[in-house]
């Protein structure tokens, strides 16, 4: 028993209100010595031996690009040149991301006016538009350098015909990282990004080369200003106040080279493993091996000593004396497993696992659906808030301002727009397709927006049926797949008077 246990038994036995307190704020002294203890804190906040080496100190978004945007961008160009999972992911990304290009709807009450202005910027992006490609060779190549570099820089040039004419596509290296110090009127220069007093991006200070080009003119090493109004700069902001992107290749670069090397280590298991030789020492007694000498070397010199290493159908000779033990490495049976964890992580980063990896040996169709359309929303969110607001958008309203100094019509500024994003593939397309008509017979989907998911323009989409629909009319054909003649179980349509005589 404790003494003070003993010492309020002794008080309760003559005044047990008095005991009955000194219990009451003992137990309160304990409750505020747990408190103290961390007992009821967050785990994460503690400092003791669970939390010893975790780096938890206060940064920003720029104090940690500042010492790891460059590094990281050169590790993940490194890694989709060499680790064919990163390539693979990449090249995924990229294809869900843009696809065959996210092509842009022109709209306006006034229907010259959107007639016109969709002409001319699918005109314009169809040219070679950097001098090589068009606009969606371009955009793909935006996307690649934002998921890669962290980041893609479009600047605008003028052509023969006037502002705005040519786009020239830059990589994040081309913007200057030295650049970091306050402006007399109020502004600042932050990693070359350069703003006003307001805290708003008034322009960029950029290399005229590569700085890693192997041919450099002298003023390369010079950047200049270039205002905001002929830079597009895309990367997926993660924090407040961010001025530059950072790979997204960060968060898995290491385990991917781990990866790697696991795979080399294994591959060289099962070399070793393939490796089967015979060792042959002589008897006592014989000066040489019974199967023969060694090959003597030339100019008669004496036969190349004992091999040291491993090589399938080789055939080892000792001398008198000599022993040998084989080394027989048992295969581990938890490697694949364990691989395939580690890159069912890295898929979560990037897309699903069975695109990086092509493996699709467990997979099934409920499966491979939840994957993909998991990996839809964090494609909606990298099309919506990256690419559409930053690379395209502003692309369309730049022709549309060239596109109104040649006319004089102001209303090519008043346009607005929708975009056509890439088609994406049905996992099962019977049973994908009869869960979307069931939502648009229930009016939670519209067909424009079916066929806006698929990168079709619904207004021309409509007008190519009318128009094929009449031609069918006018040349008497009944087709199987027509729905106004037959319903999806072959009966007739007649409710709908299609096919009703005439009188």
């Amino acid at each position: 028993m404790a003494i003070s246990d003993f010492i309020d038994n002794a008080i309760a036995s003559v005044a047990p209100s008095w005991a009955a307190g000194r219990v009451a704020a003992r137990a309160r002294f304990e409750v505020a010595v747990s408190a103290r203890d961390g007992i009821r804190q967050f785990d994460a906040a503690t400092r003791d031996r669970r939390t010893h080496g975790w780096n938890r100190n206060p940064s920003s978004a720029d104090g940690e690009n500042a010492n790891a945007r460059q590094m990281l961008a050169w590790a993940g160009h490194d890694l989709v040149r060499n680790n064919k999972y990163a390539a693979a992911g990449v090249r995924q990304q990229v294809a869900t991301i843009w696809g065959d290009g996210i092509s842009v709807q022109i709209t306006h009450p006034v229907k010259l006016v959107r007639n016109r202005a969709q002409a001319a910027w699918d005109r314009w992006a169809e040219s070679k538009v950097d001098g090589f490609g068009d606009w969606y060779g371009h955009g793909k190549l935006a996307v690649r350098e934002m998921i890669v570099g962290g980041e893609s820089i479009t600047t605008w040039l003028p052509d023969a015909s006037g502002p705005s004419g040519l786009v020239a596509g830059l990589e994040g290296a081309q913007l200057d990282m030295s650049r970091n110090y306050p402006l007399n009127d109020g502004g600042k220069v932050v990693q070359g990004v350069q703003f006003d007093k307001s805290g708003l991006r008034t322009g960029y200070w950029l290399f005229p080369d590569h700085p890693n080009d192997p041919i450099r003119t002298t003023a390369s090493s010079q950047s200049k200003f270039v205002p905001i109004d002929h830079v597009d700069h895309m990367f997926e902001r993660l924090r407040y106040r961010q001025t530059r992107g950072v790979s997204w290749l960060g968060a898995v670069a290491m385990t991917l080279r781990d990866i790697a090397d696991i795979e080399d280590a294994k591959r060289l298991q099962e070399k070793v493993q393939a490796c089967l030789a015979l060792i042959v020492q002589p008897g006592e007694g014989q000066s040489g091996s019974p199967l023969g000498q060694q090959q003597p070397g030339h100019d008669d010199r004496p036969g190349k000593p004992l091999e040291e290493t491993l090589r399938p159908g080789m055939i080892a000779r000792l001398k008198s004396g000599e022993t040998a033990s084989t080394i027989n490495p048992s295969p581990s049976q938890s490697t694949v497993e364990f691989i395939r964890q580690q890159l069912g992580a890295v898929s979560a980063n990037m897309v699903p696992y069975h695109l990086m990896t092509g493996d699709v040996s467990q997979a099934n169709y409920s499966g491979l659906r939840a994957a993909m359309n998991g990996s839809y929303a964090l494609v909606d969110d990298w099309q919506q808030n990256e690419v559409i607001p930053l690379l395209c958008k502003p692309a369309v309203m730049r022709r549309m301002q060239r596109l109104m100094l040649e006319t004089g019509d102001p209303r090519f500024l008043q346009i607005g727009m929708t975009f056509a994003l890439p088609i994406r593939r049905m996992v099962d397309p019977v049973k994908d397709l009869m869960g979307e008509v069931l939502e648009i017979r229930a009016g939670l989907k519209l067909i424009e927006t079916g066929l806006a998911e698929r990168g079709i323009n619904p207004d021309e989409h409509m007008r190519k049926i009318r128009a094929m629909n009449d031609t069918i009319d006018s040349l008497g054909l009944a087709l199987d797949t027509d729905p106004r003649r037959l319903t999806d179980a072959g009966v007739l349509q007649v409710a709908t008077g299609f096919l009703a005589p005439k009188e």
